[in-house]
């Protein structure tokens, strides 16, 4: 399955990380931020990893900072994986399949020096998380560096002061989702372009009953310390958007 020949993906690619950055303002400064913190705890990686790397906005940036790596993106959502290949192209080795079960381990394949993800895996459950977080150590090598740049939530045991950061994570810093396209319109508009019934068919049955998450923090944690990852911290948050860093 492929896009219509006339479908100008670049431009897709565009309209994707200007309505993301409605959300996330300093998306960039991010990206950027979180490729540093590679470089400062694992140095000059020869092998990254984008785990639901979505059309490849963040795998193309690894790839343009560090032209020797190898970078792989795994996703299991077959529209944006054919936005990236028509994107970035060969530069990126992406991989189709689901970070919900084991089969990504093989198929991505180890050890990597590195892994990523941004504005993703909160769509994971949290009973999930576990044993994602084994599988994740399992392809990073010894002191390689796990960094997530994701919306986790606050502690659910502090129940008025996690309600507080939602609340004002929305009035502030989704303000500007008033005006413009955002993640919703984005997606219907993609799905009135001709030629791409059949990959819109196959994501349907790909996320038909798909459970969905919203995990905490804590949850993010408690997996990572689980699977054997040596340290675990916060390295930035505004609310409840935070660069989480974790060290096999």
């Amino acid at each position: 399955m492929t896009f219509g020949a006339d479908l100008d993906a670049a431009h897709w690619l565009r309209r994707w990380d200007a309505q993301q950055e409605r959300y996330v303002p300093d998306r960039e400064e991010l990206f950027a931020l979180a490729l540093d913190v590679v470089a400062r705890l694992a140095g000059t990686p020869g092998r990254v990893l984008d785990l639901a790397c979505g059309p490849g906005s963040f795998a193309a940036r690894a790839a343009a900072r560090w032209s020797g790596a190898e970078v792989v993106g795994v996703d299991v959502d077959p529209v944006m994986l054919e936005l990236a290949r028509r994107t970035t192209g060969e530069r990126v080795h992406w991989v189709d399949a689901d970070l919900s079960g084991p089969g990504w381990v093989a198929a991505v394949g180890g050890p990597f020096d590195a892994a990523v993800s941004a504005t993703a895996l909160h769509w994971l459950p949290e009973t999930a998380l576990p044993d994602l977080a084994a599988r994740l150590a399992s392809v990073l090598r010894p002191g390689g560096v796990f960094v997530d740049v994701d919306t986790l939530l606050a502690d659910p045991a502090a129940p008025r002061l996690a309600a507080l950061t939602l609340e004002l994570r929305h009035e502030r810093t989704d303000r500007g989702l008033v005006t413009g396209e955002d993640f919703r319109t984005w997606w219907d508009a993609l799905a009135d372009e001709p030629g791409l019934d059949g990959l819109f068919a196959e994501r349907a049955r790909r996320f038909a009953d798909r459970p969905t998450g919203g995990s905490s923090l804590r949850a993010w944690e408690d997996a990572l310390r689980g699977a054997g990852f040596v340290e675990v911290a916060t390295l930035t948050q505004v609310f409840d958007r935070r660069t989480l860093v974790a060290i096999r």
